[in-house]
This record gives C-alpha cells, structure tokens and sequence, in this order.
C-alpha cells in the first residue's frame, strides 16, 4: 500500500501494492494521510520537513540535497513562478546499479497524474459540444445492456470516481486482469470496450455519488472517447494534447523497454538504504489501463503541461475554451481524508492557500505536480523510485517550494 502515517508512525507496506492510488496526503502539508481506518490525522510540517530550501538557493542544489537526504536514485523538479517556468533541476542516475546520468530530456513515467490529461482530452470534446460534463455514459455506448445502477451515471462521476464503479488498483486487478476478464482480447480500443462493458453490465460497486478512487472509470473514459471517434484513446491523446501543447517526448508505457537510458524502476532498497533496480520485464500492467496512469514524459514537458493550467486559470486564451478548462478544477465531493475532489484533480490547502495537485505512484515511481491558482506559482516532482522515502521526499519538496 502507498506509505501512509497515523500518529508520526510510518507503517511497513502491505503486500498487496494499490496500483496508481493517489497520496491521500494534504498539500495543508502534505500531511493529513489516511491511515488503515480512513481517518485523516493532521502532523507537524517540522516533523516532515528534513531538508529546507533557502530562496537564494540554486534549485540545482536543493535538488541535490533532496536526492542525496532521501537516497533517492534520480530526482527531477521543475518551479513555475508567475506562469513563467521559472527553474528545472535533474539529478542522480537512471539505475542505481551502473546507471547513467539523468538529464531534462530524461522520461519519468507519472502514474496517476495522467489522469489529468485524460481528463483534459475528454474537455476537448465538451468544447466542441461533442458532449457535455453531464453527458450520461449509457447515451453513448447506446448498444449496451447497461445495469440499471449504472443507467444515469454521467461523465463528470466517472472523472470525479463518483459513479459507484470497481476501482481496479491492486496487482491482481491490474497486472492480471485477463484473469478477471479473459475476453479481452484483440486491439487495444477492443479491450477497452469489453472493459467498459464488463464493468457496466454488472451493478455498481460502491453507492452512487460516494467517493471512491477507480482507476477503472478513466479506462472507460477512454472507451467512450474511441467509441465517438473510432480512433483508439493514444491517438486522440497525442493529436489533441501532446502535439498541441508542443509535449516532444510524451509517450505511453516505460520508455526505458526500449531506450536503456531512461530511467528504471526502483520499488524496495538494499540494507544500506540503496534503492534495488527491478527487473525490466517484471509488473508491466497491459496498455488498457494508459488513461488511468501510465504516461511518460521529461521534467521540461511535465512542467510545460502544468504551466498552460496557470495560464488557463487566469483566463488566458489556450487550445482549448479556458472555461471548460476550468470547469475541471471545481470541486464535486470530499474524499475520506476530506480533501475537494474535481475532475481530473484534488483541491488541497498548503499553509491556508488553495492549491490544485495531483500524484501518482504505482509503488515503483512517484510524481507529484501542485499549482497555486492565486499567483500562478507551481511545483512539479518526479523521481524513480516509489517507496515511503520518496514519499517524505515529495512532500518536503512540495511544501518547500510551493509559495516561491
């Protein structure tokens, strides 16, 4: 389970990984983390905060102390100050063991924050009155014998996991859905649609309009978007967001199965505290889950993405109606730790400002982007390995950072 604190304590990690799951920590520190009975607890920030950052201080260098502190094997940071990329820092090696240098053009995978973009493709098509966030998911896959729990639920529950569907994060469910759903077989737009299918047709999982995250429900996202266009989910993406927003080196998946540069995956550490590089081949989910989690992207990129949101939230012009943008960013319900959920984001409170985030984790990497709509000021954090460490790590660069 991602690392989660109840009284200052740091509990050992399951044994069953809950793939993609958000950090239930505040960004009102970071620190109100949902311990194993949902209850939020609220710590001191000077408990978290090991390493401090001094606002004369090259970002290179905090970076730096952040890698080495947390034993980190590679760290990327990008700061926005003003909706200007004002810093990016890249530091350590993609691998701990003979690893090579990371640079800005290295590509970190980002895990749950891709659900942002699925959430920003699906506005394209609101803004071309395709749909609208009220559209029901049942008047577009029309064909399908959908259960009655599931006949009114609408685009915005799913986006916000409102909408009562199975939440898919453990490994059995990600790692070994034809298990669980041996009919997916075929193209990858075909797998989406038995997905979705198999969901809908059963009853709902949880109560209509509760919170509960489903990295399922962005899968059949997806699968409505294809059944609109007829073209899978990756190509929509890289034509509506990734070559608009000018995002060179976003791809889907692990880069480095293809690219030994890139940086691997670390997910436990040695007795000397050195993070172990898995192996390539090993917990490698199937591409139906891309829109819940699994693009990959340089530092410079991500920061590029988190930069057109400061901009559209003051209302500048973009690709897209800045209102619909921003329709994203408003909140629906609160989650078990209290936090707003929106589509696509959380709205959380660092030292009382408003700030809109999101992170990701699959347990292997962690990645972390957080925004202050008031003076357009943001943070972005990648590094590859996902363990409680590195978590601590997020949260002192994050609260470190954010009201630059």
């Amino acid at each position: 389970m991602e690392s989660i604190y109840c009284q200052y304590n740091i509990p050992e990690s399951s044994t069953i990984m809950l793939i993609f799951k958000k950090i239930t920590v505040s960004l009102m520190l970071y620190l109100f983390v949902a311990c194993t009975n949902s209850q939020p607890v609220n710590s001191g920030l000077n408990d978290f905060i090991q390493v401090k950052y001094n606002k004369n201080q090259p970002l290179d260098s905090f970076a730096l102390a952040i890698q080495k502190h947390y034993q980190l094997p590679g760290l990327a940071v990008a700061t926005i100050h003003k909706s200007e990329i004002s810093e990016i820092a890249v530091v350590g090696k993609n691998k701990t063991k003979n690893g090579v240098l990371l640079n800005s053009d290295s590509k970190f995978q980002i895990a749950s924050c891709t659900k942002s973009f699925t959430a920003l493709l699906t506005a394209t098509f609101v803004d071309e009155g395709i749909i609208n966030w009220n559209t029901k998911i049942s008047g577009v896959f029309k064909e399908m014998i959908i259960h009655k729990d599931y006949q009114d639920i609408t685009i915005k529950q799913v986006l916000t996991h409102t909408a009562g569907l199975p939440q898919f994060w453990t490994d059995d469910e990600v790692f070994n859905i034809l298990n669980i759903i041996p009919e997916m077989q075929g193209s990858i737009t075909r797998q989406r649609r038995i997905f979705a299918e198999w969901n809908l047709t059963h009853s709902a999982a949880f109560t209509s309009g509760e919170h509960h995250y489903s990295n399922g429900g962005y899968v059949i996202i997806a699968a409505m978007l294809e059944k609109l266009t007829g073209k899978s989910y990756e190509e929509l993406m890289d034509e509506r967001i990734f070559k608009q927003l000018k995002l060179n080196s976003a791809e889907f998946g692990y880069p480095f199965l293809h690219d030994s540069i890139q940086p691997y995956r670390h997910m436990n550490r040695n007795d000397t505290g050195v993070g172990i590089t898995m192996d390539k081949q090993s917990r490698i989910p199937s591409p139906v889950f891309n829109p819940a989690g699994f693009i990959s992207l340089s530092i410079n990129d991500f920061a590029k993405y988190v930069l057109f949101y400061t901009r559209v939230l003051k209302g500048e012009k973009s690709i897209i109606n800045h209102s619909v943008v921003q329709e994203l960013f408003k909140p629906v319900v609160r989650d078990e730790s209290n936090h707003e959920i929106a589509m696509g984001w959380q709205i959380i409170y660092v030292n009382n400002k408003k700030t809109y985030g999101h992170t990701g984790s699959d347990g292997t990497i962690r990645s972390a982007m957080s925004i202050n709509p008031e003076s357009g000021n943001a943070v972005v954090f990648v590094t590859n390995i996902g363990d409680q460490q590195s978590e601590l790590a997020l949260i002192n660069v994050v609260v470190e950072l954010i009201n630059l």
